[in-house]
């Protein structure tokens, strides 16, 4: 071979070589170019709209502002993934939303909701109340959101409101209606909607957002302070505290009535409308009939109201009829029914109470027994909020960063057992017979807290799985094992 044909197929290789590797960058290119053109999933889109009841329209300057918050736990403020803020422009509501969040900052496990505001200049004119989930847990990422007015307070003098001092609150006009969303120990956060009347009486509604059966109503008296500037909200054995910072803002309190060190919300903010108290609820109050007329006493607010004679009306009257202890004496009785204005026998419309289902009564108790003395009458087993007040031996109270209370509720219907046992929620199923009691088929949610309420709730749930009888003495429930005490519970009337 000569050394020109060896030449010529060095050159031939190597032109081979230089191909095969032009090839395989081209492709590299190729490859890199469609990997970089494929979609993107490095944000999540959240759209919407913001729109209130009130016809007020919103001068341009009033700014908007929408925002993604982690609301996966209570005790430290929210997380902000995303927000936008825009101001009104020409616009009104409805005015629509988009918000862009990183996928990187989703966590599955968490929960999120969206937050929206509308302020004009420094002042806070509408808010979300409600609860707007978003990105997980089946949430859509679609939302409609109707946010609530916020009113502050009226220029004028406020006036007087009561000449007892007792309930006579510092600078702050009623009636008056309070919302806001405060923390929650084992879900996104409880929707409180708290009406307070100049007569001292008050409705507390509680929403405890993502709970089924969540929703829990107290009526009650309220009162305050010396300085007028506490207020205590006392129904029955439920006693709340909460701070008058002005005549738009409410605060909470501690058990103490010392402030609460914390980031979060515990803020109660005055709506433009009263929230009328006109909803169907359970009363327990002294019925009195005399000369042609009826008269109801409420045990839990001392407030008085004629009754209607409408609706179950007859049945409570021959039960008074019947049970009553002498003419003119007053008898204890539970209803269902509601408040409503209607026209009166003599004069102008009046509020009065309607009887929709009559209960029961008790003969011989009053309202002022049942404050003496609550061993008067008897609660009973099922369909009652019962609160745990011993455990062991050992007198149950509220630690510092305890959000609710120990409790547990017997469902009649289903034979069901549920309630929150320190840190979590729970439910079961439940067997009686006679004195007999056992708990079965236990399970609940599974987040972790902090000493001492996972200490509390193992010796709970421990001390429900060893049940075997029970027994009532007047508003206490005594759980056994055999004949030892291992709890007892104080029945809490929820309206």
């Amino acid at each position: 071979m000569t050394m020109k044909n060896v030449l010529s197929g060095v050159n031939s290789m190597n032109k081979l070589l230089f191909t095969v590797m032009l090839m395989v960058a081209l492709f590299a290119v190729f490859l890199a170019e469609k990997l970089y053109a494929q979609p993107t999933t490095e944000f999540v889109f959240i759209n919407g709209s913001v729109a209130y009841r009130q016809r007020i329209a919103m001068p341009p300057d009033a700014l908007l502002t929408v925002r993604v918050e982690d609301v996966s736990r209570a005790d430290t403020s929210a997380a902000v993934l995303a927000e936008t803020r825009e101001t009104f422009g020409a616009r009104q509501v409805p005015i629509p939303f988009s918000l862009k969040v990183p996928s990187a900052l989703i966590d599955p496990q968490l929960s999120y909701a969206i937050h929206a505001t509308i302020t004009v200049g420094d002042k806070l004119q509408f808010t979300t109340t409600r609860h707007y989930a978003v990105l997980t847990r089946g949430a859509s990422n679609n939302v409609n959101l109707l946010l609530d007015a916020v009113q502050s307070a009226p220029p004028t003098t406020p006036t007087p409101i009561a000449t007892n001092a007792s309930t006579s609150l510092v600078g702050l006009t009623l009636p008056a209606t309070f919302v806001g969303v405060t923390p929650c120990a084992d879900c996104p956060g409880i929707e409180q909607t708290l009406t307070l009347r100049a007569d001292g009486l008050y409705h507390l509604r509680r929403v405890y957002q993502d709970k089924p059966n969540g929703m829990f109503t107290e009526l009650g008296r309220w009162t305050t302070d010396a300085s007028g500037k506490r207020l205590t909200l006392l129904s029955g054995s439920n006693m709340s505290l909460l701070e008058v910072k002005d005549n738009a803002t409410l605060r909470q309190l501690d058990r103490l009535g010392q402030p609460i060190a914390s980031v979060a919300n515990l803020d109660l903010s005055r709506t433009a409308q009263v929230d009328p108290i006109n909803e169907s609820l359970h009363w327990r109050g002294e019925f009195l009939y005399l000369a042609d007329a009826a008269m109801y006493t409420d045990c839990a607010s001392g407030v008085r109201w004629p009754v209607a004679m409408t609706g179950d009306y007859l049945t409570m009257e021959r039960n008074y009829l019947q049970a009553r202890s002498a003419t003119a004496a007053p008898l204890l009785v539970n209803f269902k029914g509601r408040l409503d204005v209607l026209p009166a026998i003599e004069g102008p419309p009046s509020e009065q109470i309607v009887v929709e289902q009559f209960g029961s009564s008790e003969p011989g108790a009053t309202c002022s027994s049942l404050s003496a003395s609550k061993d008067s009458v008897k609660a009973q087993l099922k369909d009652t909020y019962w609160k745990l007040v011993e455990l062991n031996g050992t007198k149950v109270t509220m630690a510092p960063t305890q959000q609710r209370e120990v409790r547990i509720t017997l469902a009649s219907e289903g034979s069901r057992v549920f309630g929150f046992s320190g840190c979590n929620q729970f439910t079961g199923a439940y067997i009686h017979d006679g004195s007999a009691l056992r708990f079965t088929q236990m399970a609940g949610t599974r987040m972790a807290c902090l000493s001492p309420l996972m200490e509390l709730e193992n010796q709970v749930i421990k001390m429900l799985s060893a049940i075997t009888a029970y027994r009532i003495e007047g508003e206490r429930l005594i759980l056994l094992e055999g004949d030892q005490v291992l709890a007892r519970f104080e029945a809490v009337y929820l309206r």
